[in-house]
């Protein structure tokens, strides 16, 4: 009698609850496709706008710096908000806060006014993909996230290349007026996240995995996330690499404009190459992740990204020598070298960040991401300074080095 009375409300719960899934996943592979129109354009034309603004790179390095700080500190109250109150009701704060943000850069008058812009819209874009990943692995199966990450950010990339293109076919328009598109996207995508995306019934996996639990054990204390071995390795981890990767990318197309004098229409061009890349190996990525496993994808990561580094270095020594006709083959190299990274390390890392801790994992993602924060908050001045005063080549040959270390890293302290 009770086998077949589990039967019967069991299943068609189940089945339910999967098809809000699937809806769910869809709907956030459209809201990322456009999502990255808009940003892949608006990232093209931001630094040149800084670099514009304030007539230098290691001020617009500074601003970087400060705008990182709101890449971190909000994002433990974040998570716990998310934890407290669920993911979808603070999620839906986050466009309107990332394009009110917009909107302040578009009339900013005076560099106070055009930080606080910057602050703002990177708040908004910090509650925004905060919940927007924990979502995706909320609505993955357990051997699936891989590939689910992968569909979702062959989405994210897909749309880049429009919004790079469109950059890079339209290079009369201003800097403000990506940003109103971007800002009109991100209305669009409440939209999709209000009406569209609902929150799965988990009550039934909850009352067994409640059920399962013994007695003395849920009337225990949750014990400090700190205690948790993985969120230790993983916070170091992904520390270090968002410091060695953001010295140099913090003033990259700053740098492009500077150095090499290139338009942002053939910024555009470069970084189309990024977004394909991205887009072609996005989804054996997320496969790849699922089968061999994160520690053994994020080496392979880091593998790619000493290519991206290394034709940086090889162009500009070139380009010192008077070789200039390598400058945009050995970028574009560069930037397929640096798209394939990407998708080799995106899978593993959400993959990881999602699961660190089963019942707090908002929390969990927000801390890690706030001490990776930290890490991340000098890079621009960083990479700024040593743009600036020591040789464009170096923030790049820094890179290079931390790379090395990572792999040593992963290989002796992170496990699957």
């Amino acid at each position: 009698m009770r086998s077949e009375e589990k039967t019967s409300i069991g299943i068609p719960t189940l089945d339910k609850t999967n098809h809000v899934k699937m809806r769910n996943l869809v709907s956030q592979i459209i809201m990322n496709l456009i999502h990255g129109f808009g940003f892949g354009a608006f990232n093209i034309v931001f630094t040149p706008f800084l670099s514009d603004y304030t007539g230098s790179l290691f001020y617009t390095g500074i601003i970087i710096s400060i705008s990182n700080i709101m890449q971190f500190l909000p994002m433990p109250l974040i998570g716990k908000l998310s934890d407290k109150y669920g993911i979808k009701k603070i999620w839906l704060f986050g466009p309107p806060i990332f394009s009110f943000g917009l909107m302040i850069l578009v009339v900013s008058s005076s560099i106070p006014m055009l930080i606080l812009g910057v602050i703002v819209y990177i708040l908004g874009a910090m509650v925004n993909s905060l919940n927007f990943q924990i979502f995706v692995s909320e609505n993955s199966g357990d051997t699936k996230k891989g590939i689910m990450y992968g569909l979702v950010f062959f989405a994210y990339f897909g749309g880049s290349i429009g919004g790079t293109s469109f950059v890079m076919l339209n290079s009369g328009f201003t800097s403000q007026f990506y940003f109103l598109i971007f800002s009109v996207i991100l209305i669009g995508e409440w939209f999709i996240l209000a009406l569209v995306i609902r929150t799965p019934n988990t009550s039934y996996d909850t009352q067994v995995l409640e059920l399962s639990k013994p007695a003395d054990r849920k009337n225990k204390k949750s014990p400090k996330l700190f205690q948790n071995p993985k969120i230790k390795v993983a916070t170091l981890f992904f520390t270090l690499d968002v410091f060695v990767w953001g010295i140099a990318l913090s003033i990259f197309n700053a740098g492009l404009s500077t150095y090499y004098h290139f338009t942002n229409s053939e910024i555009a061009f470069i970084a189309v190459w990024f977004h394909i890349s991205n887009m072609a190996s996005q989804i054996p990525a997320g496969r790849i992740a699922d089968k061999i496993g994160r520690k053994k994808c994020l080496i392979i990561s880091q593998y790619f990204g000493m290519v991206f580094f290394s034709m940086n270095i090889l162009v500009s020594v070139l380009w010192l020598n008077g070789i200039t006709l390598f400058v945009f083959p050995g970028l574009i190299i560069g930037q397929i070298f640096f798209g394939i990274a990407v998708t080799t390390f995106i899978p593993s890392e959400q993959m990881t960040l999602t699961n660190l801790d089963n019942s707090r994992k908002a929390e969990s993602y927000g801390i890690v991401a706030f001490i990776r924060g930290i890490g991340m908050m000098p890079t621009g001045a960083i990479g700024g300074f040593l743009a600036e005063s020591v040789h464009y080549i170096a923030p790049f040959a820094v890179g290079l080095a931390g790379l090395f270390v990572e792999v040593w890293f992963l290989m002796k302290y992170f496990k699957d």
